[in-house]
């Protein structure tokens, strides 16, 4: 089984302390059949207290060029995870990433209103609805001014340190904002992402989402651990294509300078 980790970190992520050698190093082991390095650039953080530079991608891609030929049973790829808070951020990002020229980006959100969903202050005050409903509302502004984006990353980053006991992401939050965010992307040829990592050590979720997904018309997702250490590399990945199969999604997709591969789910 081919199997593609599309989101997965380096030292040039600001909460990664990890080399790019490092994860090839586990992709290897864990038999990856294609990895993405989509190391964070996230302009939506000037007025937050912890410092957040945007990746050095051309650092990343000498990194890459000089381990490719080490690891021949792997096909790596260049890419990027960028913010989606705002207009500004999305611009300042695409601008940013554009001249490194990417096989792959991903469009994501991590804060709210300038907090970030990964810190307990987020979650002061709100219901699990009120927490989930806001952030899904931001995702829905924020892919409208993106146009580099490949796919929607993590739709469920929210739930990944939420305080809840059952901590999903289900359709139920808002099937209507869920229908409009789904609606955008298909008409724009984007895609979603299967990411495994809110899901830690419990039962994967997502099949509810995934399925109302493809009844609106989506075809293809892809695929990511969401690694920050090689022990995370690789990791679920076989029941994210599972869950997408189950779903009747019929295409996993790895791009090439921002056009994408469709690999059918068998």
């Amino acid at each position: 089984m081919e199997r593609f980790d599309y989101h997965v970190h380096t030292i040039y992520s600001h909460d990664c302390s990890f080399s790019a050698a490092e994860q090839l190093n586990a992709a290897e082991k864990n038999g990856i059949t294609e990895l993405c390095f989509t190391d964070h650039v996230d302009f939506d953080s000037q007025d937050m207290p912890i410092s957040r530079p945007p990746a050095d991608l051309r650092a990343l891609r000498r990194d890459l060029n000089s381990l490719r030929n080490n690891h021949l049973s792997i096909q790596v790829k260049l890419g990027a995870e960028i913010s989606l808070a705002d207009m500004a951020a999305a611009k300042a990002a695409e601008e940013y990433v554009s001249p490194a020229e990417p096989d792959f980006i991903i469009g994501s959100v991590h804060t709210v209103e300038r907090i970030d969903t990964y810190f307990p202050e987020y979650f002061i005050g709100k219901t699990k609805q009120t927490a989930y409903y806001a952030y899904l509302d931001t995702i829905l502004k924020g892919i409208k001014d993106c146009s580099m984006m490949s796919v929607l990353g993590h739709y469920d980053f929210v739930a990944k340190y939420a305080p809840f006991e059952d901590r999903r992401m289900t359709l139920d939050v808002s099937k209507e904002l869920f229908s409009e965010i789904f609606k955008d992307l298909i008409l724009r040829g984007k895609g979603i992402e299967v990411n495994t990592s809110a899901w830690w050590d419990g039962s994967a979720w997502g099949l509810d989402v995934l399925k109302f997904y493809h009844e609106l018309g989506g075809e293809f997702v892809t695929t990511g651990s969401d690694a920050h250490k090689p022990d995370r590399v690789g990791r679920r990945l076989d029941e994210a294509a599972e869950l997408a199969k189950m779903a009747g999604i019929p295409y996993i997709a790895t791009f090439d300078r921002l056009k994408p591969n469709f690999h059918s789910i068998r």
